[in-house]
């Protein structure tokens, strides 16, 4: 009898240990879930920003179709450290 209720016991202890394990994994699944959607809203953020980057690089280049070699550089760097930034975040959103 008392080893039944030794096993009991340990068996009951055994469920508890399991049951806070599942508590804790339960909210770190949560957290992780929050934070893939802050990601995900951050990314499209980004996208976003880079397709109006885009479309204004664009205008911008139709309209001064004959820029001076100068000024054509200064956009050159510009638009490549945007690119580079995008890249930067799209690395860190993707581990």
């Amino acid at each position: 009898m008392v080893d039944l209720n030794n096993a009991l016991s340990l068996l009951q202890e055994k469920l508890q240990l399991l049951l806070k394990q599942h508590a804790a994994l339960e909210k770190e699944h949560q957290q992780l879930k929050q934070s893939l959607t802050q990601q995900s809203q951050l990314t499209k953020q980004l996208e976003g920003q880079l397709k109006d980057g885009k479309a204004q690089m664009t205008a911008t280049l139709l309209s001064k179709a004959a820029l001076d070699p100068a000024e054509k550089e200064k956009w050159l760097k510009q638009i490549d450290q945007y690119l580079k930034e995008i890249d930067n975040c799209i690395t860190n959103l993707n581990p």
